[in-house]
């Protein structure tokens, strides 16, 4: 019992870590109450989010007692467990479509997205790999025997399709295997064979298909991505989304159309109650609550459009203060591992999420192409959420546990 004290004291001295993390959560309340407005198929999805936020901070502390050493140990198995449940969204019966993608499992009462679990499983497995081959770091064979690990899991979630959770795995690999000690001209070798292959695949496909589509690809994401180089091309169509996303952020200002003050503050419980009076002074006249931003995103993959709009530049910035302090924190905690474990885990996690936040916000402002992937802490979700306030566990994990164990 004195040693469960002392943890759980361990983890209360981390407090700039559970002020961002609640500040996020409770931001995304307040806003996840706004892109839902008048949308009764989502009257219930603010009260949820609670719901999932307290679910999420218990996974959070009971992980931080686990030692990570003992979860870094069975990784083979959980990974195995993760990709058997990526498999399992293609037989029927089991598998759920949203969006056009079969990415959800329904096992029984439950329903979840196992790629999200499947990013926590890559990560701890990653660490354990990386640590098994140590003494090899510096082979050309290690780099591609991580890589074709990463593939598992990336090729199952691509053929969802879901190619934005995708690609989260891969940027999470070479950011660990740099940490590993991997040489960089292999990873620039990887870099350079990854395009030229990209660009071999692309042209082969349209020069004997004599067309322009390509292999693999779906159309929707070509779409995409000409919308993103050229938003006037299709304004209507496969563009909406980013210039309406771009139409929402600049409406806000500086400022933002609601004030942050404590009436915006007391109006929460009332919405969460149904109070449609308590929420109609901050939803009239926005891009939002009229519809214009898609109300099957903006609660979701659109959620910083939100943010931008209601709270503006200052809103807005708040919350990258407060994502960025969590991607300091686990880098910081990095540094301070007692062994080389707990930083490789802890700069997978800051990768993971790191990808996560880049891409959501940069999509919404047209930094990247738009795609279906969320904004940590904030967007609407239990399995992600879930899952990003476990991966926050597995840090505070190696932090509660960096005086236990010896440097290796």
């Amino acid at each position: 019992m004195r040693a469960l004290f002392r943890k759980l004291g361990q983890i209360g001295w981390s407090f700039p870590i559970i002020l961002a993390l609640s500040t996020l959560c409770i931001a995304s309340i307040f806003v996840i109450i706004s892109a839902t407005y008048g949308n009764d198929a989502l009257k219930d999805a603010p009260m949820k989010q609670v719901y999932y936020i307290l679910a999420g901070f218990a996974v959070y502390f009971a992980i931080a007692l686990v030692p990570y050493h003992w979860l870094v140990r069975i990784s083979p198995i959980l990974f195995g467990a993760s990709v058997l449940m990526l498999i399992g969204v293609f037989i029927p019966g089991l598998r759920h479509k949203v969006f056009g993608a079969y990415s959800w499992l329904d096992i029984g009462p439950i329903r979840f997205e196992p790629a999200e679990f499947a990013k926590l499983a890559f990560i701890l497995a990653m660490v354990w790999f990386l640590r098994v081959r140590e003494t090899r770091m510096d082979k050309l064979s290690t780099v591609l025997m991580a890589l074709g690990f990463t593939l598992i899991p990336f090729l199952l979630i691509k053929k969802q399709p879901a190619l934005g959770s995708a690609g989260v795995f891969i940027p999470v690999f070479f950011v660990m295997v740099f940490a590993a000690g991997a040489r960089l001209r292999h990873l620039a070798l990887l870099v350079v064979m990854g395009v030229f292959g990209l660009g071999l695949y692309y042209w082969v496909s349209t020069k004997f298909a004599k067309t322009t589509e390509v292999a693999g690809v779906h159309s929707f994401q070509i779409d995409r991505i000409k919308s993103w180089v050229d938003p006037t091309l299709d304004k209507q169509g496969a563009a909406w989304q980013i210039n309406q996303s771009q139409i929402a952020i600049g409406s806000g200002g500086v400022y933002g159309k609601v004030p942050l003050d404590w009436d915006t503050l007391k109006s929460i419980p009332g919405a969460l109650a149904g109070k449609s009076d308590d929420v109609k002074s901050w939803m009239v006249d926005t891009q939002t609550g009229m519809g214009y931003l898609p109300k099957n995103t903006s609660y979701n993959d659109l959620i910083f459009s939100v943010v931008g709009e209601l709270f503006g530049f200052r809103g807005g910035a708040v919350l990258i203060i407060c994502e960025g302090t969590v991607l300091l924190w686990c880098l910081w905690v990095a540094a301070h591992a007692r062994d080389k474990t707990g930083a490789l885990l802890a700069v997978g996690v800051m990768a993971m999420l790191f990808a996560h936040i880049f891409v959501n916000i940069g999509m919404t402002i047209q930094v990247v192409p738009i795609t279906g992937i969320p904004l940590p802490f904030v967007s609407y979700g239990g399995t992600f959420l879930i899952a990003c306030l476990a991966a926050m566990g597995l840090v505070q994990s190696v932090w509660v546990h960096r005086k236990n164990f010896e440097r290796i």
